[in-house]
Order: structure tokens, then C-alpha cells, then sequence
């Protein structure tokens, strides 16, 4: 398998792994050091079991995405390494981690977010989408939640700023000639799901708006949505208009927040908002 076009290609001499840090269905990401850079690493490899066509694809839609893509929101890119013909992914590394494993891992479970850190953490998310919304041609991610977004550093306490970068793009999609052509239905991860996804390969880059919401429950709640439903389930509740349970909220959450998720999960997708019009109205909220 050849490098992708205009991608650096590393020589894997250059590159110390170290411990594991994250175990996907395809792929062990590991903490690693990228010597000619004198850098801490993320090191994704791919499972030679499992490296087929579709996993092919998706590893070529990820470097292909990230090796245009320029924005303080979205992770970096170093370029690809190569073990024979199975490829690793070598980008930034975050040392805070997955936001999902956070939000709802958190081993210290006395420490709540402040609301300027749940306000920080919803606009870098809306930044990075609308970086890509804007891209031209515009990109949409289709995958959006809170196991595909990082924390460039470790939040402890109160006082610490968080900076959340979106990372993952297997499943995104360039919107080319004006059109994006025929999309695949359930591209997406369930609980995450904008509801016309479900049912039809004909949908635009505002299932990505519905996944946001989705993510500002999570840093609102600390809840994962429709954590007590069957994804197979999840589906069939959104198509009839279900939304997680707003008992979940707390009393003292952000009115602002809390109502750019309400516009973001709207059934029809027209409603929904534009990430650009998301960061005006947390503009105002500031």
C-alpha cells in the first residue's frame, strides 16, 4: 500500500512506541516519540487481521482528510509510517485523553466541570466543525462524539483551561461538484446519530450539527445519551422524535447552552443550526 499523495511518509526507525492507550475495533493507538521532531506521538496501527478494503478506505479517508486541514480544534498530522504493507498513523499526541472516557470514566468522581470549562470545551467542538464545514470542498465528519474528540492536556481542576481537538475522520465526507452524491446510511455510532441517517443515504452536514448536541449533553449531563437504550434501539426513539432525558440536566446548567443543544437535535435537519451560527450565539453568551 503506497503513501498517500502529498502525505510525509516516516521512517519507522524514527519512531519509539510505548505503552498502549486506546483499543478501537481495528486499530491499538499508542503513546509514542517521533525523534526528528522531538515529540510525544500518537501511534495508530492497524490490525493486520482485519485491514481489509473497508479498513483500506477508511484509513485513506482519515490521511486524507488530515493532511489538508489546518485548525488549533483538529489534531495533527505527522504523516504515516509503514510495518510491510500495513500503515501507521502518526499524529499529535493529547496526554488528557478521550473526552468520553472523562466525562464518564472519571476516577475522581468529586470534580465537576466549571461552566467556563463546559462553555471552553462546547465552542472548541463548534470551531473545528465549522472549520470543516467551511473547507472547501466542505468536509462533514459523520462521527462526531465524545470518543472522537481529545484533550491536548489533563483537566484536574477548576482552574485548568481544556483545549479539545476532533480527531478520527474513517467515515468523513468531501462534498465534491456541488453535491454530495449518495451517502451511506448508519455511518455514524448510534447513540450519536442524527435520525435521518437511519433511514436514508440522502442527507447533508447537518447530521453533524445533531451529533454536537449530542456531545453538549455529555459535557452538560455527564451522561451518555440514551445511555439505557439498545442502539439497535436508538434509531427507531430519534426517528419518532425521543431525545435524551432533559431531567438529566442540572438546574444551574447555561440557559444558552442548553438551548443551542435543543436547536441542534431538531428533527428536521433544515432547523438545525449552522456551527457558524452555533459560535454567534456562544459569542453572546460569553
Amino acid at each position: 500500500m503506497d503513501a498517500e499523495e502529498g502525505t510525509i511518509e516516516i521512517d519507522g526507525a524514527d519512531i519509539v512506541i510505548h505503552e498502549s492507550v486506546g483499543t478501537g475495533n481495528t486499530a491499538v493507538v499508542f503513546r509514542g516519540f517521533f525523534s526528528k521532531v522531538n515529540k510525544e506521538v500518537a501511534v495508530k496501527v492497524m490490525d493486520k487481521r482485519s485491514f481489509g478494503p473497508k479498513e483500506q478506505l477508511a484509513f485513506s479517508r482519515e490521511v486524507g482528510v488530515l493532511q489538508k486541514v489546518i485548525c488549533e480544534n483538529l489534531v495533527i498530522l505527522y504523516g504515516v509510517s509503514y510495518d510491510g504493507d500495513i500503515p501507521r498513523l502518526i499524529t499529535e499526541y493529547c496526554d488528557g485523553g478521550a473526552v468520553f472516557d472523562f466525562l464518564h470514566n472519571n476516577e475522581d468522581e468529586e470534580y465537576e466541570l466549571g461552566p467556563d470549562q463546559q462553555y471552553k470545551m462546547s465552542v472548541d467542538v463548534a470551531v473545528a466543525m465549522n472549520y470543516l464545514h467551511a473547507f472547501d470542498p466542505m468536509i462533514v465528519h459523520r462521527d462526531l462524539k465524545s470518543l472522537n474528540l481529545l484533550l491536548h492536556e489533563r483537566i484536574s481542576s477548576i482552574g485548568d483551561v481544556p483545549l479539545v481537538k476532533v480527531c478520527d475522520f474513517g467515515v468523513s465526507k468531501l462534498k465534491e461538484s456541488g453535491d454530495w452524491g449518495k451517502m451511506t446510511a448508519q455511518a455514524g455510532t448510534k447513540h450519536w446519530m442524527a435520525p435521518e441517517m437511519w433511514i436514508t443515504d440522502s442527507y447533508n452536514e447537518k447530521v453533524d450539527v445533531y451529533s454536537y448536541a449530542m456531545v453538549l449533553f455529555e459535557i452538560l449531563c455527564r451522561e451518555v445519551p440514551f445511555e439505557d437504550e439498545e442502539p439497535a434501539d436508538v434509531g427507531k426513539l430519534t426517528a419518532e422524535g425521543e431525545r435524551p432525558d432533559m431531567e438529566a440536566v442540572p438546574p444551574d446548567a447555561s440557559p444558552r447552552l442548553v438551548s443551542v443543544m435543543e436547536q441542534c437535535w431538531e428533527q428536521d435537519p433544515e432547523m438545525r443550526p449552522s456551527f457558524k451560527a452555533v459560535l454567534e450565539q456562544l459569542e453572546a453568551a460569553r
